[in-house]
């Protein structure tokens, strides 16, 4: 038997558009992070067990309930509305009425993580809790928008050695971008590696200068945004 655990990354509760990306939209046939959760539940194999369903327990409030706790309460309540997606309607359909019961079940007892500020320290929270229950597998879910950054979080954490090394982690990316974007606006910058590519060994690469903007407050972001933006509107100009 497998003992499979998974990590439903939370969302910020003030993101534009939060519960399409929770959610999803039926209407569309896009499964947001909690549909994407029964999918995988539902299409789970044999030998295969869910021993822990984890959700961060992230900075924002609302409705006097913090983050995980607000995403957990969502999810519960749009239980019965699972049906509205033609991709989950015939796996539903398949579960007898004490299957469903079992999979309710499953989902009230959804542990919260610690206290969290950032995706490092929820993949970190969720990693201990695997780790001590002796999953096997886990399985990351999070927005199209998001998962290459968690993928990337994840990779940072075990090469750390905060996940155990003989978990197998993978990463299912739902349906679901943030507001008014697609997948393509995502932009991921790996170190050159390849001979044939001049700046392979010019140091430091576009990757190292890139990676320190995340630690930059608002303000410094918007100065380093304006430059990078005027040289790339001015560059056919230059000498």
């Amino acid at each position: 038997m497998t003992n499979v655990g998974i990590l439903v990354h939370c969302r910020n509760l003030n993101t534009i558009a939060w519960e399409d990306l929770v959610f999803g939209q039926p209407k569309q046939g896009k499964l947001g992070d909690y549909a994407t959760l029964v999918r995988v539940l539902l299409t789970l194999g044999p030998s295969e067990r869910v021993t822990h369903i984890v959700i961060g327990r992230g900075p924002s409030e609302r409705d006097g309930l913090d983050e995980g706790e607000y995403s957990k309460k969502f999810l519960l309540d749009n239980f019965n509305r699972l049906d509205e997606f033609e991709l989950l309607r015939p796996l539903l359909a398949k579960l007898s009425d004490k299957e469903r019961v079992e999979l309710r079940t499953a989902l009230e007892n959804t542990i919260l993580t610690t206290r969290i500020a950032n995706t490092p320290e929820e993949v970190a929270a969720a990693a201990k809790l695997f780790n001590e229950a002796g999953v096997d597998r886990v399985i990351q879910i999070s927005a199209a928008s998001h998962a290459p950054r968690c993928l990337k979080e994840q990779l940072v954490l075990r090469s750390k050695g905060v996940i155990d090394s003989e978990q197998l982690w993978q990463v299912v990316a739902t349906d679901a971008c943030y507001h008014n974007t697609k997948p393509e606006d995502v932009c991921v910058i790996e170190p050159l590696h390849r001979l044939d590519q001049p700046l392979t060994y010019v140091r430091p690469g576009l990757s190292e200068v890139i990676a320190p903007y995340f630690s930059l407050d608002d303000e410094e972001k918007k100065v380093f945004i304006s430059r990078v933006n005027e040289f790339a509107t001015t560059r056919n100009h230059l000498p």
